[in-house]
């Protein structure tokens, strides 16, 4: 009789949250981001015209949603996160410095000159908050000696961590044919990226000071922002980076962690990055939640009559 009351109560829970899960697989547009109504939709229909994005626990790597993961699209400035973990392979935070024509680039946003001097924290600060496309060309010839050098790095390093989908052509993410990535790829780096604790206080920062020296000796000191909106709105953000262009669309790789688990999302191509994110992570944080449930009933049947207010 006891055995027979297990299997009811455990069928009666499958259903139960069987019904909750349904829905998950495929992402509803309704959601508005962050409380507010949206006036963008994503519909998430595969093919080549709509996002890629794949979800995983970033505890034991389980993919939780995917879709497009697996096409090779321009993956913009989330390339920065690459950029950083190779720069690091030989850089320290208090390294100095000395910039060349390297910086005389489009979108530099910090406006470094040839002859500047900088310390590399300052210029990770650059890197991942305003996206300074300057301070990234600058890690490179420091790390590596020049930009196509650090480049050959960045594909080595891709390669080692399972990145066979994807080629790297610039250490900024700026439009470069034959430059191209995928969500699956991206996450692999993103779960590389969330190891180094050097690199994860500056992605979890919503501002911060950048200073330098110019060439004609005068201190320079601005404060800047971190584009990522979703930092310090969205329960448990702490990063990771912002990618936009024509080509590639909104970019945006999300970390959170939560008591009830740790999920890494990377989100490719979106027409409206923070309200897909913001629809692909709920529904993540629910099936993280259902399967805990499902296991816990496993073990003990009946805590699902003796949790609080079950059957009330």
């Amino acid at each position: 009789m006891k055995r027979k009351i297990h299997i009811g109560l455990s069928l009666i829970l499958i259903i139960v949250l069987g019904i909750s899960v349904i829905p998950l697989v495929h992402p509803s547009p309704s959601f508005a981001v962050l409380g507010t109504q949206s006036t963008s939709q994503s519909t998430f229909d595969a093919g080549l015209d709509s996002p890629s994005y794949y979800l995983i626990n970033a505890q034991n790597q389980e993919v939780l949603l995917a879709q497009n993961e697996a096409i090779q699209r321009p993956p913009a400035s989330t390339v920065k996160l690459l950029t950083g973990l190779v720069a690091m392979q030989t850089l320290k935070e208090d390294d100095v410095v000395k910039v060349g024509e390297e910086v005389n680039i489009e979108n530099s946003t910090l406006g470094l000159k040839p002859g500047d001097t900088i310390l590399v924290k300052d210029l990770l600060t650059a890197l991942f908050l305003p996206s300074a496309n300057d301070a990234a060309v600058a890690l490179a010839v420091k790390a590596k000696g020049s930009v196509p050098a650090f480049v050959e790095a960045m594909n080595q390093y891709a390669h080692q961590l399972g990145c066979d989908s994807s080629n790297f052509q610039t250490p900024n993410g700026l439009p470069a044919s034959d430059q191209y990535s995928t969500a699956r790829d991206l996450a692999k780096i993103a779960s590389e990226f969330i190891q180094n604790e050097t690199l994860m206080k500056y992605v979890e920062k919503q501002e911060g000071k950048v200073e330098w020296t110019t060439s004609s000796g005068l201190k320079r000191s601005i404060i800047v922002h971190n584009l990522n909106e979703f930092l310090g709105i969205y329960p448990g953000v702490e990063g990771l980076k912002t990618g936009t262009t024509s080509e590639a669309g909104q970019c945006l790789v999300t970390y959170i962690t939560r008591p009830d688990g740790n999920l890494i999302l990377v989100l490719l191509g979106s027409k409206n990055r923070y309200h897909d994110t913001k629809n692909l992570l709920d529904q993540g944080m629910a099936i993280v939640r259902t399967k805990a449930a499902l296991r816990n009933l496993g073990s003990s049947p009946e805590s699902m009559v003796q949790a609080s207010g079950f059957f009330q």
